[in-house]
């Protein structure tokens, strides 16, 4: 009885023993997992967050209606990735390259991550988005003697700089054709909603025709968000203005260049134009961009063509040795 009895007694401890060991197994697997699931999520997270631009990131501001992202710096070669808006902030990754046209080139980083080269001087480094609620006067230096003589208006957009004088700031406007001191800075408006307000509407009062205008003017007031907004007014009187104005500056920016081109050649007539390696909008074709005022030669005649409501031919063209098609009725073939 004795021997059985104790042959009880170890065979019960060896079971204990056995429990005690898987347990600290499973809770050793247990932890070693969770570590590796939370190194694994943390790694996702660090993954989504390296587009975002903190504070310390030297940071640009796109000044001009629409601009053209390239994989190298400059034109002559370089492959068209993304269109970049006015008023949309990107990422300096410091480096500047002269390019074959004698420009400054920037390499930065978009919101998406995507990364490319630019034009230097279609954007503004190290400065604060805002928006007027009131005119401005503008001034050359921050002195009340030095009035220029012009004034930012009720809803223009401005980059604030980082250069001050105690009330005054510096600042710059659209395709910096505004550019001065004022001294009322009580007027910034800074303000999300109305900062986009104003930047959907400048892309609106950009756009090539005044049926596109309306078009997009429309979307804003329709937008309910947008009802919320202090200028919402600013919109919905450009809506309903005259458009007739608009056709006679739009003609009279080009009546000199029409008399200087010859009949093999066209100019661009809108901000940017896509040029494709066919006479097909719909594909993803796009080789490189033209700008308002480009003045190319003339290969080939294509198709007549109905897009969107607009109708005109294709054309096959060359710019500096760039050749591809535009559709003519952004153009002075319209």
């Amino acid at each position: 009885m004795k021997k059985t009895a104790l042959k009880k007694y170890y065979l019960m401890v060896l079971l204990l023993a056995l429990i005690v060991s898987c347990k600290d197994k499973t809770s050793s697997t247990t932890s070693t997992e969770t570590e590796t699931s939370s190194d694994a999520t943390s790694g996702n997270d660090l993954d989504v967050n390296t587009s975002s631009f903190s504070e310390d990131d030297n940071s640009l501001i796109c000044l001009w209606p629409k601009v053209g992202l390239r994989d190298i710096a400059g034109r002559k070669g370089a492959k068209y990735l993304e269109t970049i808006y006015f008023g949309e902030t990107v990422k300096f990754l410091g480096e500047r390259e002269t390019a074959s046209d004698n420009k400054d080139y920037l390499k930065i980083e978009l919101s998406d991550g995507q990364v490319g080269w630019v034009y230097e001087y279609l954007f503004s480094e190290n400065g604060k988005l805002a928006v007027l609620k009131n005119p401005l006067a503008i001034y050359k230096r921050p002195d009340v003697m030095e009035f220029m003589g012009n004034k930012f208006t009720r809803g223009n957009i401005v980059v604030v700089l980082n250069e001050d004088k105690g009330e005054w700031k510096k600042v710059v406007g659209l395709k910096k054709d505004t550019e001065g001191w004022v001294n009322k800075t009580s007027d910034f408006i800074y303000d999300d909603l109305d900062i986009k307000l104003a930047i959907l509407y400048n892309r609106a009062i950009n756009e090539e025709t005044s049926a596109k205008q309306q078009q997009k003017l429309k979307l804003i007031v329709d937008n309910p968000a947008f009802q919320q907004s202090g200028l919402i007014d600013i919109v919905q009187n450009a809506l309903y203005d005259d458009e007739e104005g608009y056709e006679e500056d739009y003609e009279d920016d080009f009546s000199e260049l029409d008399a200087s081109i010859s009949s093999d050649q066209l100019y661009i007539t809108t901000e940017v134009l896509n040029v494709r390696s066919s006479p097909d909008s719909e594909a993803d074709n796009v080789v490189f961009q033209l700008e308002k005022g480009n003045v190319c030669n003339i290969i080939e005649k294509g198709l007549y063509e109905t897009l969107r409501g607009n109708s005109s031919n294709w054309y096959k063209i060359d710019y500096n040795g760039n050749e591809g098609w535009v559709f003519g009725y952004f153009t002075s073939k319209n």
